[in-house]
């Protein structure tokens, strides 16, 4: 559409150009490699922070969070990806966006990451160890999934680092691996405060689990409604629907072709 040639000179041959449900915010991915999928709709929507935290997003791959909660929540995004073409990749749609300061890329590997004092990390890291499941050919996809360069330890480890006392942690993860992710957690300080399970829908078993966990607080858990996705007629629900509008701070009505749906 009209729209794609204002920035069609920030493209590379090897991406597309899409739009976000969220104020047609445009972000460039990769046309081979991975790309994104309602899990960072879903983790994007559960982030609760104040306008202006200075936020951490773990992983960011092709910048996808870190656009949608500077522009529609107004965080200041620090992107932070290990892979050289995906974090330019990320800049370059970043400059479509116009958040020179609201949001910037770094790339780096989380360990050797020495900034300190963030006020959140959100993060959609790698959902299996290595010896579970086929690794993916494509280099780009293996990294989103495996735990090639990241594993929830050192994750966790490190979140404790980057964090001010009281920061908070916001992951979304598989349902299968809740017990490890709750495990590492409490044992870096990082307690579980609130949870979310995500149903593909109703009557089947939960897929994710969304979790803001808090630096050095004390034992209190609350667990939210559970959320489906789609609803029994293929359609999404309303509470999915409204983690779209939750995401959509100046346009009510969402543009379906606006979506872009998928697993990771």
């Amino acid at each position: 559409g009209c729209w794609k040639k204002s920035y069609t000179h920030l493209m590379r041959d090897d991406e597309t150009l899409d739009r976000l449900a969220c104020n047609d915010l445009p972000v460039l991915q990769k046309k081979k490699g991975y790309r994104f999928s309602l899990d960072a709709y879903l983790l994007a929507g559960f982030v609760d922070e104040t306008q202006g935290a200075r936020v951490l997003d773990c992983g960011s791959g092709c910048g996808v969070i870190s656009i949608m909660l500077a522009g529609v929540k107004g965080l200041r995004m620090t992107a932070l990806e290990v892979q050289g073409d995906m974090a330019a990749m990320s800049q370059r749609s970043l400059e479509m966006n116009g958040f020179k300061d609201s949001a910037r890329v770094v790339c780096c590997d989380v360990v050797a990451f020495d900034e300190r004092g963030f006020d959140a990390i959100v993060t959609n890291p790698p959902y299996r160890p290595i010896g579970t499941g086929k690794i993916n050919p494509d280099a780009g996809r293996a990294i989103a999934r495996h735990e090639i360069m990241l594993d929830l330890e050192t994750l966790v480890r490190k979140a404790g680092d980057i964090l001010r006392t009281g920061g908070r942690l916001y992951i979304i993860y598989p349902a299968w691996r809740i017990v490890d992710l709750f495990v590492l957690m409490r044992a870096y300080s990082i307690e579980p405060k609130r949870a979310m399970m995500v149903h593909s829908s109703p009557g089947q078993s939960a897929e994710f689990i969304v979790v803001c966990g808090v630096l050095d607080a004390g034992r209190q858990f609350t667990m939210d409604a559970p959320l489906f996705i789609y609803a029994s007629d293929g359609d999404y629900t309303r509470e999915m629907k409204g983690v779209f509008r939750s995401l959509t701070r100046e346009k009510p009505d969402l543009d379906p072709k606006a979506i872009v749906p998928g697993k990771k």
